[in-house]
């Protein structure tokens, strides 16, 4: 998978629009159109702003590696929570978009 693809994929699975994450990173929504598309590559400080921004990689932003490279900090996670993280990780994006509607939806309801 290319860049392009990627930050796409990224932006999609949160739900955001073009302009949202142009807003959230510093850049103009066509920036973002243009390296969805691989018009043009984003330069090294927008890679590292996305990476921020998605919790992840710049290897992983950039198709180097698969491994989304979770940077999760200042937290240690236990082990049932690296094995949540990665079963969150392999479903759809529609799945995770379910998942994440029925935790939020057991807070609301104090069943945590």
């Amino acid at each position: 998978m290319n860049y392009g693809q990627r930050i796409k994929e990224l932006r999609e699975e949160r739900g955001l629009s073009l302009m949202a994450l142009a807003k959230a990173i510093g850049v103009s929504d066509t920036a973002v159109c243009k390296w969805e598309n691989q018009i043009a590559e984003p330069k090294l400080s927008y890679i590292v702003r996305l990476a921020d921004f998605f919790n992840c990689s710049a290897d992983f932003l950039t198709g180097r590696s698969d491994d989304l490279g979770w940077v999760v900090q200042p937290y240690l996670l236990t082990q049932e929570e690296k094995l949540f993280l990665d079963i969150i990780h392999d479903l759809s994006p529609q799945m995770r978009n379910l998942a994440l509607q029925t935790l939020k939806l057991w807070k609301d309801n104090h069943y945590v």
